[in-house]
Parts: C-alpha cells; structure tokens; sequence
C-alpha cells in the first residue's frame, strides 16, 4: 500500500477527493458509502470483509499519527469516513466563511500601490473559487472599484460607468 501524503486536519477537501480517487481506484470506494447488506455491488460476503478491512487500513493509513491514533477505534471503514466528513466539514464551512469575511474586509491601503493590492484581492477571489464560492468577473469589478479610496474619486466615478463592460485585467 501506498501512503498518500497524510492529513493533520488541514484542507479536508483536498484529502477527501485524493482518498476518494484511491479508494474508487482500489475498487473500495462502496465500503465508506454503505453496509454490506445495503450494498449493490456484486460482492460476496467475504470479498466484502477483505475489502472493508482494506479501506479500513487504507484511511488510517491516510491519516496523520495523531488522527490516525484517534480514528483507529472505529471499527469500520464507515464509521472512519462519516466521522471525519462530520468534524471537518465544519472546519472547511467555517474556513470558507473565514474567506469570504477577509474579501469582504479587504481595503486598499493609500501609502501602497494598487496593483499589487488588486492582485491579493484576485489572490482571495481565486481562494474562493477553488472552495466553490462563485465571485464574478462583474462583481470582483465592482468590489474594486467600490474600495478604492476618495482620491480615486473621479476614477472610481469613471469607472463605474463601465463596469460592466471590462474585467479585472482591463481594470488594471
């Protein structure tokens, strides 16, 4: 078996969609999904034990030391799996919405220049779709224009009259 570069809790999304990919790729994939009795697949009983017993070891293999020490006394693969969706999909929901509260806070800095402030704003943005928080070409626009400071009045005002004709790199 090969280890997978193990999760410590961090990026759960990214760890789950490597760990399905294994486990589909192992054919394992229906034992964090269901019960041997609820399952579809056609499977003997005991090929379902060998297979449950490898998904098992395979997620903790997965797993740092310390989660792994925790999740080990789960019995099933399952289990394992439900467990960590319920702890962590609420750290990457909280993660999210801590993104979304630093965009929303984010504020242009007059001593700097703005170009490499409109970059970090396009930095979150990306952030963000990446964690499916859809942010338009539109509204980033608008985000930038409507943050810009009062010396950037007359440009804002220009601008605003364009927004929805140009995108972020016209804006630049």
């Amino acid at each position: 078996m090969i280890k997978l570069q193990s999760f410590g809790g961090s990026e759960y999304n990214a760890w789950r969609r490597n760990t399905q990919f294994g486990l589909k790729s192992h054919q394992i994939f229906y034992t964090v999904l269901s019960n041997f009795s609820d399952t579809t697949e056609d499977v003997s009983e005991s090929q379902c034990l060998n297979d449950e017993d490898y998904c098992r070891d395979y997620l903790l293999n997965c797993l740092s030391d310390r989660l792994a020490e925790t999740y080990s006394k789960f019995k099933t693969a399952k289990e394992i799996w439900d467990n960590l969706v319920a702890q962590f999909r609420k750290d990457e929901e909280l993660f999210k919405s801590h993104l979304v509260d630093k965009f929303l806070d984010f504020k242009f800095c007059e001593d700097m220049k703005i170009t490499p402030q409109v970059t970090d704003l396009e930095n979150l943005r990306s952030k963000m779709n990446n964690e499916n928080i859809g942010v338009t070409d539109i509204f980033l626009v608008g985000v930038i224009i409507y943050k810009l400071h009062a010396a950037w009045h007359s440009f804002k005002t220009k601008m605003y009259r364009k927004k929805g004709q140009i995108g972020p790199d016209e804006l630049k």
